[in-house]
């Protein structure tokens, strides 16, 4: 299953039923779960590791030095990627900066062709990056989310889970779960079809649509009015607590504020 023009490191872990394609290298100390796919052309740096039944797919690059002009190459941190994720072609997911950690790729992740997972980034689980979507440093991807075609997001930005980037937008603030966001930094709504299909019910998606109405239906400090709506009681649903207390956690990049309704001339 290892092609013969396939370059094994020193000290690589291989589970079970792996196959490596043509040309393919990975560096010593790589990790490879049982199952796991690799095309051929892909680059697995030291320090990556691959859990099981993941794919990876031609002209890759998993664990190249981060982007930062002050980064010490001698620095120890790798890459994970979770079970079951699908890495496509030309993907690059750059290691951490910071010594004896990770940037992590959650399980059942789809990382589609030629998009960028910076240094130290944090993915969900099911997470999806379409073709070239670009993520800077630091950025926490949460679960069940969509990221568009040739989007992008600035470093240490936030992305709640169930939250939708459209194609060919840019955020360089957070962006709260179970909403859509568009051009620049800009909330649209909530991501009503993607609640749907995720089977949430009713009551809480009612109870989702209230609490957006007051988080961006008034003026004010996002962080106090999430407080006393939570302090009110009057939301019970997960989903509800978890979208208001995006707007209290900490926040290096701010909220993305509501885009304004465009007025359509007849």
């Amino acid at each position: 299953m290892i092609h013969e023009t396939a370059i094994i490191g020193q000290g690589v872990r291989l589970g079970g039923n792996v196959s490596i394609g043509a040309y393919s290298v990975l560096e010593d100390g790589v990790g490879v779960g049982d199952g796991v796919k690799i095309g051929s052309h892909v680059v697995l740096r030291s320090g990556s590791v691959i859990q099981d039944r993941g794919t990876v797919d031609s002209f890759a690059v998993i664990g190249g030095d981060p982007q930062d002009l002050s980064f010490d190459c001698a620095r120890k941190s790798g890459v994970i990627i979770g079970h079951d994720s699908v890495i496509r072609e030309h993907v690059t997911v750059h290691r951490a900066t910071i010594e004896g950690s990770n940037t992590a790729v959650g399980p059942h992740c789809l990382l589609m062709a030629g998009s960028h997972v910076g240094h130290d980034c944090v993915l969900g689980s099911a997470a999806v990056l379409a073709n070239c979507a670009l993520l800077g440093g630091f950025v926490n991807i949460g679960d069940h989310c969509f990221i568009g075609g040739g989007a992008s997001l600035h470093q240490r930005v936030r992305v709640g889970e169930y939250a939708i980037l459209g194609g060919y937008s840019a955020s360089s603030l957070d962006l709260p779960p179970y909403t859509m966001a568009a051009d620049r930094s800009r909330v649209i709504g909530l991501n009503l079809v993607g609640l749907r299909r995720a089977g949430f019910n009713g009551a809480t998606v009612a109870e989702l649509k209230e609490c957006f109405a007051a988080m961006y239906g008034s003026l004010g400090e996002y962080r106090k009015r999430a407080q006393a709506m939570l302090l009110s009681g009057k939301f019970n649903s997960p989903a509800a607590k978890k979208f208001l207390e995006f707007f209290i956690e900490p926040t290096q990049r701010g909220i993305a504020p509501r885009r304004n309704k465009i007025k359509r001339s007849r």
